[in-house]
């Protein structure tokens, strides 16, 4: 993870690029450790500052889960709490947490924002990428694969459409909803971002002079560039080159 961190600070001026084709080469590598440090200086002190709690207002949900799961919390490679209840306001772009999953909700707090901290909630891994030097502009992302070569990086993010009262007898109130609206990032050995953008004929050539070779082999495997579980093996085969 140390590797990693060191390429995150790194890439902060290059965080939020527009797709384009890139060359590759070496990629850091995450190990974790079972230290266990206090973790009471990197939570804020204030409670979450947005509260999406009353679930009965909105469908979907602005949480990576809608509950809290249990979860670690990382500095570097070094352990700092281990058993905790986690979970990511998308909308809000914060890491929520508190004490255990049976803690009143009302008593959650908010990790402070660090390129240094990463969390994993069951099997995801969250970490926070600064911009241009500096956390305002950053953002968490989920780490959806590291390989040798380059890294696939997922932001969450949600739509979010208001409620509506129904206009006529024939209609009915619509509530508000959250919808999941992602957006994905190749991440090079120097650690800049390129974003894919939503098109899956633009996607391909985020692959340079290897676009002909991925097309083909999403073609040959009946692969949809726009969905996670295919972009994600044609990142994998991708990064094999």
């Amino acid at each position: 993870m140390r590797n990693l961190i060191v390429i995150l600070i790194a890439l902060s001026t290059s965080f939020g690029m527009s797709a384009q084709a890139f060359d590759q080469g070496g990629y850091g590598s995450r190990q974790f450790t079972s230290d266990l440090f206090q973790l009471d200086e990197y939570i804020k002190r204030q409670n979450k500052g947005v509260d999406f709690d009353d679930t009965d207002s909105y469908v979907g949900t602005p949480y990576n889960h809608p509950s809290y799961l249990l979860g670690n919390v990382y500095k570097d490679d070094e352990l700092l709490a281990t058993g905790v209840a986690l979970r990511y306001n998308a909308v809000a772009d914060e890491m929520e947490i508190k004490e255990s999953l049976t803690t009143d909700n009302s008593e959650a707090k908010v990790l402070t924002k660090s390129p240094d901290v990463y969390v994993k909630i069951v099997n995801d891994i969250y970490i926070f990428a600064p911009y241009k030097g500096g956390i305002e502009g950053g953002g968490y992302f989920r780490v959806l694969f590291e390989g040798t070569k380059i890294g696939l990086f997922k932001k969450p993010k949600k739509s979010f459409t208001r409620a509506k009262k129904a206009t006529t007898s024939i209609t009915r109130d619509l509530p508000a909803s959250f919808k999941d609206k992602p957006v994905y990032y190749i991440v090079d050995k120097e650690g800049k971002y390129y974003e894919l953008p939503s098109s899956r004929s633009k996607k391909l050539k985020v692959f340079g002079k290897n676009k002909d070779a991925i097309k083909d082999y999403v073609k040959k495997n009946q692969l949809d560039l726009n969905d996670e579980k295919d972009l994600l093996r044609v990142i994998k085969h991708f990064d094999t080159f």
